[in-house]
C-alpha cells in the first residue's frame, strides 16, 4: 500500500516537473498589430524560424492586436519578466532608451539602399545595444518604409509647407514628431495609434503621417483623400525581448534566437520594400490622390529640430548614420 502511495507521489512530482518545464517553453511574443499586418507577419515568421531550429523545443504564442497591452506595457512586461518577447514600434522605445530618437531625424536616410546599410551597421549593433540597461534586450529591427503625410479632402494636397498652416495632424507619441511638424507649421497632435482611424473619420484631426503599406492595411483610405510623398522619416519595427529571460537561455539557443530575429527581420524588410508599389496602386484604385513633394523646403525647416535633438551621444549617432555609404 505505501508502495503505491510513493509510485503516485513520485509519478505527481515528476508530472509537475514536466508541466512545469514546457511552461518555461512557453513563450508569449506580444505586438499590438492587426493580424496578417507587418509586425504580425514579422512575429510568425520568426516563430517558425526559432521552432524549427529547436526541433519545438520553443513554443511561441503570439498574442496580436494590443492583447498584452499598448508598447509602453508590452515593455514594461518584458522588464517584469511577464512577457518574454514583444515586436514595438521603434519610435517608442524612446520612452527607456532616448537615443533611439536618432532614427525619427528628419530627412536622414537617403534612401532604401541607406536604411539597409545601416542596419546590418556596427552603428545600429551599437545603438540596440543601449537598451539592455533598461532590461530591453533589442534583437533586430524591420524595415518598414519612409513615413508621408495623408490628409483629407477638406484640407487638400500638401505641396508647400505653408499648406501646413493650421492643419491638425495625429503624430506619434514622440516629442521628436511634435516638434518637427511645429517646425512645418501644422498643429501636431500625439495620439496612440489605436486611436487614429476614429479621429480621422470624426475630422478630430484632419491629417496623419504614416508609411504606404500602413496606410492601406489599417483602411486609412477610407477616411483620408491625399497622400503627399514627404518621406519625412523612416519607420522601423524592433523585435526586442526580456533581458533576464534571455540572459537565462541556453548559449546554443540565444544564438538561434538571436540568428531567427536578423533572418526574419531581413526576410520581412524585403516584402514591407517590395509591398510600397502595390500598395500605392491599391490605394490609387480606392481613390487616393498621390502627389510628389520638392522635399528640399520641408528639409530647411526642420533642420533646427535636427540641431536640438542631435547632441552628444546623440549626434555621435546621427554622423555616423549620415556617412554610411
Amino acid at each position: 500500500m505505501k508502495k503505491g502511495i510513493i509510485g503516485v507521489l513520485i509519478a505527481a512530482m515528476l508530472f509537475s516537473g514536466v508541466a512545469g518545464a514546457f511552461a518555461q517553453r512557453e513563450i508569449k511574443l506580444g505586438h499590438i498589430a492587426a493580424p496578417n499586418t507587418a509586425y504580425d507577419n514579422w512575429a510568425k515568421e520568426f516563430k517558425r524560424q526559432v521552432e524549427e531550429a529547436t526541433n519545438n523545443k520553443y513554443k511561441i504564442v503570439i498574442y496580436a492586436g494590443g492583447q498584452l497591452g499598448g508598447s509602453s506595457a508590452l515593455m514594461e512586461g518584458l522588464q517584469a519578466g511577464n512577457i518574454q518577447l514583444a515586436v514595438i514600434t521603434t519610435s517608442d522605445i524612446n520612452q527607456f532608451v532616448k537615443e533611439i530618437d536618432v532614427l525619427d531625424m528628419p530627412f536622414l536616410f537617403r534612401d532604401w539602399d541607406h536604411v539597409e546599410k545601416f542596419l546590418a551597421s556596427d552603428v545600429n549593433k551599437k545603438l540596440m545595444s543601449l537598451g539592455d540597461k533598461y532590461g530591453l534586450h533589442m534583437l533586430s529591427s524591420m524595415p518598414r518604409g519612409y513615413r508621408h503625410v495623408t490628409t483629407s479632402a477638406k484640407v487638400g494636397p500638401i505641396t508647400k509647407p505653408e499648406d501646413f498652416k493650421g492643419v491638425k495632424i495625429r503624430v506619434a507619441e514622440s516629442p521628436l514628431y511634435i516638434d518637427i511638424f511645429r517646425a512645418l507649421g501644422a498643429n501636431a497632435q500625439a495620439m496612440a495609434w489605436g486611436e487614429v482611424y476614429t479621429a480621422l473619420q470624426q475630422g478630430t484631426v484632419d491629417a496623419h503621417e504614416n508609411t504606404i503599406v500602413t496606410t492601406r492595411d489599417y483602411k486609412i483610405y477610407e477616411v483620408q483623400k491625399y497622400m503627399s510623398e514627404t518621406g519625412h522619416t523612416f519607420a522601423f519595427g524592433t523585435l526586442m525581448a526580456s533581458l533576464d529571460w534571455f540572459k537565462k537561455l541556453p548559449a546554443e539557443d540565444q544564438a538561434i534566437f538571436q540568428k531567427a530575429a536578423d533572418d526574419s527581420a531581413v526576410k520581412l524588410g524585403i516584402v514591407q520594400k517590395n509591398d510600397e508599389a502595390n500598395a500605392k496602386a491599391e490605394l490609387i484604385a480606392k481613390g487616393m490622390i498621390f502627389n510628389s513633394v520638392d522635399k528640399a523646403p520641408f528639409n530647411v525647416l526642420t533642420k533646427p529640430v535636427v540641431e536640438k535633438y542631435a547632441r552628444g551621444v546623440m549626434k555621435e549617432f546621427y554622423d555616423q548614420i549620415v556617412a554610411i555609404r
